[in-house]
C-alpha cells in the first residue's frame, strides 16, 4: 500500500539527501484537509483528498503547483502539471515505504483532540536498511492522520525532521475525476521535469 506515503515522501523530495519516505494511516473514509509540512524549520502547505485506495495531492514547489496522484498497490505515481499540461509517471521508490499501518504500535499512547477531531496517539518505531523512523502519529476513529512528530535518520546519519499536521477536515466521498490526469496532456519522462521542480524522481520503465 501507499497510503500517506505522500508525507515524507515530500520530505524526501523537497529535503536533502538522503532519500527517505513512509506511509502513515490507511483511511476507512473519503476526505479533503488543509495540509501543513513542515521539514526541517521549513513549512508548506497544501491540500489532500483522498478515497480509500487513492490519494490527490497539491503543492506548491518553487513557481509550480504540482498535483500528486497516488493509488494503492501501484509502483508507480504520477505528477500533473497544470501550467505546462504535462503528466508525468514516476517509479516510487521503495524507501518511500519505510511505515504501514503494521508498523504503528497497536496499543494507543493516549487520546487528543487535534483541530477539532478525536485522536489516538500511537508510537513510531522502526529500523530498515535505509534508516531509522520514531515518533508519534495521531489517528482519527476512521483512521485519518491528523498529525505526525517525528525524525528520520539516513544511513549517512543526517536527522530530517518532519511535522504533518491536517485541518479544516472535510469528511465525505470525493469525485473520481480529482484521482484521474487530465486528458490531452503531454507526457513527459520524469527526468525531465524533475530541475524544475527540485524534485529527485525516477521515469517509469518502458512497458
Amino acid at each position: 500500500m501507499h497510503r500517506f506515503l505522500f508525507l515524507l515522501a515530500l520530505a524526501t523530495l523537497l529535503a536533502a539527501p538522503p532519500a527517505s519516505g513512509a506511509m502513515i494511516g490507511d483511511p476507512r473514509v473519503g476526505f479533503t484537509a488543509d495540509r501543513t509540512l513542515a521539514i526541517d524549520g521549513r513549512t508548506y502547505t497544501g491540500k489532500i483528498w483522498a478515497m480509500p485506495g487513492e490519494e490527490r495531492h497539491e503543492q506548491q514547489i518553487a513557481a509550480f503547483r504540482p498535483i500528486f496522484l497516488l493509488r494503492d498497490g501501484s509502483p508507480l505515481g504520477e505528477v500533473v502539471l497544470p501550467q505546462l499540461k504535462t503528466i508525468v509517471e514516476f517509479v516510487i521508490p521503495p524507501e518511500w515505504r519505510l511505515l504501514d499501518g503494521r508498523d504503528v504500535t497497536k496499543q494507543p499512547r493516549g487520546a487528543a483532540i487535534v483541530n477539532g477531531v478525536a485522536t489516538s496517539e500511537f508510537a513510531i518505531d522502526e529500523t530498515v536498511q535505509e534508516g531509522r523512523a520514531e515518533g508519534m502519529v495521531w489517528l482519527s476513529r476512521d483512521g485519518i492522520p491528523m498529525k505526525l512528530s517525528g525524525v528520520f535518520i539516513g544511513k549517512r546519519g543526517r536527522p530530517v525532521r518532519v511535522r504533518w499536521e491536517l485541518s479544516r477536515v472535510r469528511i465525505g466521498p470525493q469525485p473520481a475525476t480529482l484521482f484521474e490526469p487530465p486528458r490531452g496532456y503531454t507526457k513527459l519522462p520524469a527526468e525531465a521535469i524533475a530541475p524544475l521542480l527540485g524534485l529527485k524522481l525516477k521515469s517509469a520503465p518502458p512497458r
